[in-house]
């Protein structure tokens, strides 16, 4: 079950004793622009929370976070998202919470950017999840639904990044047949899930906060 709420101030608790910085990436397959803000590296919350900018015309297919529960508030614009089949307009100042497991997209019809924040908890790999599929649809090695064109990428990042996301179509039981032996076809190939020059984290030194 979803709920729509009011917009929440920042969760991150108490003053962080370090924090990473980050700069912004884009995912032009989604029409998303994500800049991260915590991802429970030294934070002492274990969540990853970004910036989160949806383009007009942007779309992100339907999926699920097996593990995960996520939370969108918005600031600007209006938000369409479906979940578990059901349509929802999430307006500036709302907040609306994906529970773990619960199918759901997004969509941004309208003319103008959406603003937001956005939080998942845990944070399991998620920052490097979005940076993948960031950088892959950014090279141009991915679909229109920012899926990996070539088959051995999409066994190896899908796979990795199986307990942090999963696309509802193909069913499930589908990918869980076809994905692992292509993710260990790339593994002997090496193709690699994930690779460095998509991390977005601009120094691996953790810096005090004021």
């Amino acid at each position: 079950m979803t709920q729509t709420d009011s917009a929440i101030p920042d969760r991150s608790g108490a003053e962080n004793v370090a924090t990473p910085r980050f700069r912004p990436f884009s995912n032009p397959a989604t029409g998303e622009r994500i800049e991260f803000t915590a991802a429970a590296e030294g934070s002492g919350d274990d969540v990853v929370r970004f910036r989160w900018r949806s383009l007009p015309g942007g779309s992100i297919t339907e999926h699920v976070h097996p593990h995960q529960e996520e939370r969108f508030t918005i600031i600007a614009g209006e938000a369409h998202f479906t979940v578990n089949g059901q349509e929802r307009v999430v307006r500036a100042g709302e907040t609306i919470v994906v529970p773990v497991g619960v199918r759901h997209a997004e969509t941004n019809p309208g003319s103008v950017e959406i603003e937001g924040v956005v939080e998942l908890r845990p944070a399991l790999h998620s920052r490097e999840m979005h940076e993948a599929f960031g950088g892959l649809a950014t090279e141009g090695k991915t679909t229109a639904r920012g899926a990996p064109k070539n088959p051995l990428q999409l066994g190896a990042t899908l796979w990795h990044f199986r307990h942090e996301n999963r696309v509802t179509s193909p069913p499930i039981w589908v990918q869980n047949l076809i994905l692992p032996p292509l993710w260990a076809l790339a593994k002997v190939c090496g193709v690699r899930p994930y690779y460095d020059r998509w991390d977005s984290r601009t120094t691996s030194r953790l810096e005090p906060t004021a």
